[in-house]
């Protein structure tokens, strides 16, 4: 049999004990703050309509709920869009910027 490396096991431990201290409650959760971190990353304006529609995660009304959710955790923020004050772009706090820097230094702590 060849050796199995531990490396993502121990990796998903430990990222698992940085989403606890960031109360983040699941994977749908944790699915809707990385679109939301990887729109912001990539410089495209990412609606609250746009996570609504990412049906892949869960139901719209799911969705909604967990956007909620981090708004409250203060994860994510809602903002007037300057080009149509009618939709609401998703960004993310400085928290939730704090967690993306948390998890991307614990993965780069792991490569070899």
């Amino acid at each position: 049999m060849s050796k199995i490396s531990p490396n993502y096991l121990q990796f998903s431990k430990l990222a698992h004990k940085v989403n606890k201290r960031y109360k983040i409650a699941d994977s749908k959760e944790l699915l809707a703050l990385e679109a939301v971190l990887r729109a912001y990353v990539e410089r495209v304006e990412f609606a609250v309509l746009d996570l609504i529609l990412l049906n892949e995660i869960a139901s719209q009304a799911t969705l909604h709920s967990i956007m909620k959710g981090l708004i409250i955790k203060k994860m994510i923020k809602t903002e007037t869009c300057q080009h149509d004050g009618r939709r609401k772009l998703l960004l993310p706090t400085k928290h939730g910027l704090s967690w993306l820097k948390e998890i991307s230094d614990l993965l780069s702590s792991f490569k070899n």
